[in-house]
Parts: C-alpha cells; sequence; structure tokens
C-alpha cells in the first residue's frame, strides 16, 4: 500500500462547480429510533458482563419501560443474531437490559458505547448543541484540520480515528465525522472550524507537533469533496483505507440491515443496486451529485469500486498527500499500519491504550454462491485498482 499517482482532469474539477444538495432524510422514523438507542446504550446507571454480553441496569420506571420496549422491539427485528430480555429486581425497583449473542456481541455493545460517550460519535444533546454553538464563535480563532480520513464507509475509518487521535500530538474534532464536504458545505468554513480547536492550543504547544482532523467515510466517495477540500486545506493529509469490496458490502448491507434501513435479502439489494439508483438518479435535480438517500444507502457494489473513486482524488491532490491503507492490514497488523499512518504526518509512533474493534455487530456468513458472484464482478476493479496504486493485487 502506498500513495497514489497524481492525474489531472479540469473536466472533472467543473463538477464541483455545481449547486450543493443535502442528502435525503430517509424514513422518518429513523432519527426516533437513533435517539432511543443513544439513549439506552447511554443511559444506564450500572453495567454488567455477562459470558455472552452484557447487562444494563435503569431504574424501573415508565418513561424507561417504554424506552426498553421501544429499543429491544427494534433491534429484535433488525438484529436477529442478538438476543434482548428485560430483568426486574422488584425490592431495588431497578430493571435489566440484558444484550446477549454470538461472538462479537461485547464488542458491539463496548464499541457502541464507547462511541457515543467519546468524540467519536457523542449522543446528540442539549449540552452538545450548546458545546458547539459557543465554539462556533471562536470559529476565526480555531484551525483547519491537517488530515482527512476520507474513506471508505465500513472499513475500519472509526478504529483508524480512534487510534490516531489517542496519540498526544493529535487533537481530536469535536465528533469524527462532520460530513462538512458533501451535506453541510453550505454552512461555511466558520461552521466548520468550529468542531476543531483554537489556535492557542498549537500556540501551547511550544514549538511541538499539534495536529488536528476529522474522519468522514462518505467523502471518498463523492465526488465533489476532492475540490471542495482543495480549496479550503490544500495542504492537508488525506487518507483512505480500503477493505475487500465483497466484505465492505456485506457489512454495509447489515448496518443498514440494523438501522431499519434496508428490507431485502442481501443477493435481492445487490441485484437491484443499479435500478435503485437509476430510478433516483431520475429523480434527482443534479444527478451528477448523487445525493439521494438510495445513493447514500444502497450503494453496495459502486462504493466498492475503489480505484474510480482514487483517481478523482488523484486528479486534484498530489499523491505525498493520500496515503492508502488496508483494513485488514490495520485489524492484523495494527501498528505497521498504524506507523504508516504517523509517517505521513512526520509523527512517531505513538500506540493507543487499546486495539480495540469499534463498531461492529455480529451477522450471519455470507452464502458462498453470493460472495463468489460479488468476487466476479469486483475481479476487473481490483485489477485495475492494483495498477492505478502499483501494487500487488490487494485482495
Amino acid at each position: 500500500m502506498g500513495r497514489c499517482p497524481t492525474r489531472r482532469s479540469q473536466a472533472w474539477r467543473a463538477m464541483s462547480k455545481t449547486r450543493d444538495a443535502k442528502p435525503s432524510a430517509g424514513p422518518p422514523n429513523l432519527q426516533v429510533r437513533q435517539k432511543n438507542t443513544a439513549a439506552v446504550l447511554t443511559g444506564c446507571t450500572e453495567t454488567a458482563e455477562l459470558d455472552d454480553g452484557y447487562a444494563l441496569c435503569y431504574p424501573d420506571t415508565p418513561a424507561w419501560e417504554a424506552r426498553l420496549e421501544a429499543f429491544i422491539l427494534a433491534w429484535r427485528v433488525s438484529s436477529p443474531n442478538m438476543h434482548f430480555g428485560l430483568r426486574r429486581e422488584a425490592e431495588t425497583k431497578r430493571v435489566w437490559l440484558e444484550i446477549t449473542g454470538p461472538e462479537g456481541t461485547k464488542q458491539f455493545v463496548e464499541g457502541a458505547r464507547y462511541m457515543l460517550t467519546s468524540h467519536i460519535n457523542p449522543a446528540g444533546s442539549l449540552m452538545f448543541s450548546l458545546r458547539h454553538g459557543l465554539r462556533f464563535l471562536t470559529s476565526p480563532l480555531r484551525l483547519r484540520p491537517d488530515f482527512v480520513v476520507i474513506g471508505a464507509k465500513k472499513c475500519g475509518t472509526t478504529a483508524l480515528y480512534d487510534y490516531m487521535t489517542q496519540h498526544p500530538a493529535i487533537a481530536p474534532a469535536l465528533k469524527k465525522e462532520i460530513y462538512y464536504f458533501n451535506a453541510y458545505h453550505g454552512r461555511g468554513q466558520y461552521w466548520y472550524r468550529s468542531f476543531f480547536p483554537t489556535i492557542f492550543g498549537r500556540m501551547a504547544a511550544g514549538g511541538q507537533p499539534f495536529l488536528t482532523g476529522e474522519a468522514t467515510p462518505d467523502y471518498l466517495y463523492r465526488s465533489e469533496c476532492p475540490e471542495r477540500i482543495r480549496q479550503l486545506i490544500p495542504k492537508a493529509q488525506l487518507i483512505a483505507i480500503l477493505r475487500n469490496p465483497v466484505d465492505r458490502a456485506y457489512s454495509f448491507y447489515n448496518h443498514n440491515l440494523r438501522a431499519g434501513l434496508e428490507t431485502l435479502s442481501f443477493e435481492a439489494a445487490i441485484d437491484a443496486e443499479e435500478e435503485r439508483l437509476e430510478e433516483e438518479r431520475g429523480r434527482l435535480a443534479d444527478p451528477d451529485r448523487e445525493n439521494g438517500f438510495a445513493f447514500m444507502n444502497y450503494s453496495y457494489k459502486a462504493r466498492g469500486v475503489y480505484v474510480d473513486q482514487l483517481a478523482k482524488w488523484a486528479d486534484v491532490f498530489p499523491s505525498r498527500q493520500l496515503l492508502v491503507l488496508r483494513t485488514e492490514d490495520l485489524f492484523l497488523e495494527p501498528e505497521i499500519t498504524l506507523r504508516k499512518a504517523f509517517g505521513s504526518l512526520d509523527l512517531p509512533y505513538h500506540a493507543p491504550a487499546k486495539f480495540r474493534k469499534i463498531n461492529t455487530a455480529p451477522y450471519d456468513p455470507l452464502e458462498p454462491h453470493v460472495r463468489r458472484k460479488l468476487e466476479d464482478h469486483f475481479a476487473p476493479h481490483n485489477a485495475r485498482l492494483a495498477e492505478f496504486l502499483g501494487t500487488d493485487p490487494l485482495w
């Protein structure tokens, strides 16, 4: 793995000047479900580790009963591999939510709670909104990011960002995923800069490295992002992490299934992908932007054609500013992979407190015939990617 070669394309750059549009919101109950999930996973008063999962404790009140029942109803449908149940303690007036299941269930609960209570993906709250609003007042005094992890989605960007931001020379953003260069570009650079530290943090470092950055995995896929990033932060280090596109597609599908965004089987979803995207393209005001719900959520195969996406970034940025890593290497050889990431920022290696897996959940193995179908689909694209990067085949 390494840095991408440079290309130039004035025609592609012109695309970035088209009108901005926000992604569609998706199912109306999705935000309600997300808020309730965050409230349940962060609102417990006590936790107990079980052999095959966790138990989370809450006050036995009507309000919590309603929240917990809604949580269980939604997650039983979307995550059939995991088991959810309530256990009451009448004498203490407490209720325990037990989340159990196959290998990976513990990591799911640990990772979800960690994300929602840290800078990775803090649960939305009035306090967070107030904090961000106050930071906006000092936006002119805030830094622009030194690096951006641009993707790909479901390829380990959360783990990578978590490991990187534990370096003493890296100050994390207020949250990992900001979506400024695709969804919220119209809010302006000062809105974006409000997520980063002030210049005083760098001044206090006394000449020692003091870097900051974000990680929005949709950037890689979105064709308007390279030029927008070049205009605001032309010297930023860009990091892409790529996963076997077959595994990435299936992981993305299961993510959507858990979120209540998908109703088809995986095979049916990949067979219907072109029709779904083409149908939405016909409804979009600017089909080149591909901002709609289907493009954001049903692009299982399209997002795995990495070579075409990287080529658009190489049209805009020199190869020294674009580092490409492999997801498989991050989890099999995390130190080696992390050294490469820090090296691209001219930082010495720093080990995180724990190489934890984040944003994962157990799901059924992919059916062999579906895997073979996708391997055949991606084979020519993977060959082009290896040629583009000047490496041996990655998968």
